[in-house]
């Protein structure tokens, strides 16, 4: 097949999403495969999309991944992706926003792809005329969150045990930039290689990951205002 592709000037690629989520054997013959196409010559290529663990979760199958694939990172999108993001789909619908509306919804969001198609999509229900105005967007951030929370943040934090959580949560007193682990085992009252057991469960579960030794940090943004929440409550 690869004499026929490159013959072709084609090739072979596999595009996955989620990727940290494959499981160990399917992840490792990915990779494996990938490295023997690079020794090989052949025009095959693994494009893979996942959450800030992905590249400690492809090291972990094979030592040698991190020398097979090119790492870019894709944070919060420029202020006028954003706007463009939401106005643009409305002015095909005959709408616009208000520039109250439009920076409300653009500050909850963080300008984050998902919390901004969620947020987008509650102020279209949420909004009786157009252009949407300041009070639609306060609406559609209450319900866009109830959404969030119903599903997004919930769903990593129903994976969570309970002794996970109340790391977790040690974790939220610093916001959705990091923490140092010393500070979680300072919070909780626990020597930190304690800790060490729900910390490599949380990275496993991808619902956190180390940026940098000794710093935990949440793999999606948000997550420290969904777990205030959960605690007032």
């Amino acid at each position: 097949m690869s004499i026929a592709l490159k013959a072709d000037n084609s090739a072979f690629a596999i595009f996955i999403d989620e990727m940290q989520d494959l499981d160990q054997d399917l992840l490792t013959a990915l990779i494996t495969v990938q490295h023997t196409a690079g020794q090989r010559g052949w025009p095959f290529y693994i494009v893979g999309a996942g959450l800030p663990n992905l590249p400690t979760t492809l090291s972990r199958a094979r030592t040698y991944a991190e020398r097979l694939f090119d790492y870019r990172t894709i944070g919060p999108l420029e202020d006028v992706d954003a706007q463009y993001a939401l106005t643009r789909p409305a002015k095909e619908m005959g709408a616009e926003y208000s520039p109250e509306a439009l920076a409300t919804l653009l500050q909850a969001s963080a300008r984050y792809p998902y919390f901004i198609q969620e947020f987008g999509k509650a102020i279209w229900d949420a909004a009786p005329a157009t252009p949407f105005t300041g009070d639609d967007a306060e609406l559609a951030v209450f319900l866009g969150l109830g959404q969030l929370d119903a599903g997004f943040f919930s769903s990593r934090w129903g994976r969570a045990t309970r002794k996970e959580r109340s790391y977790l949560r040690a974790m939220a007193d610093d916001g959705d930039t990091g923490s140092s682990t010393s500070t979680i085992a300072e919070r909780l009252g626990i020597k930190a290689t304690a800790l060490g057991p729900a910390r490599a469960q949380l990275i496993s579960k991808g619902i956190i990951y180390s940026p940098e030794h000794g710093r935990v940090a949440f793999t999606v943004p948000g997550m420290t205002g969904f777990i205030l929440r959960q605690h007032e409550d």
